[in-house]
């Protein structure tokens, strides 16, 4: 899935000109916070079900990580691991 702008980039004119448009392509909506993320600036979550045990994952932007706010995202069914 492609986007067409990333919230991220846009807020830091130096990581802009780093990465131009060539995350775009690749680059996915947050889960979390709904906003359009390159590929530069996601980074993957990853949590075990509660009901059966199995392992996923989720690309998330590098934000929401690093201030934990994918914890609350369906904390009932899932016990994360990053």
């Amino acid at each position: 899935m492609s986007v067409k702008r990333c919230y991220l980039c846009e807020e830091d004119a130096l990581v802009s000109r780093r990465y131009g448009r060539a995350g775009l392509e690749e680059g996915e909506m947050c889960p979390i916070c709904q906003q359009p993320t390159c590929r530069y600036h996601l980074s993957t979550v990853r949590w075990r079900w509660r009901a059966d045990g199995a392992v996923d994952s989720a690309l998330v932007c590098q934000r929401c990580k690093r201030s934990y706010a994918h914890r609350q995202w369906d904390a009932f069914n899932r016990d994360w691991i990053t």
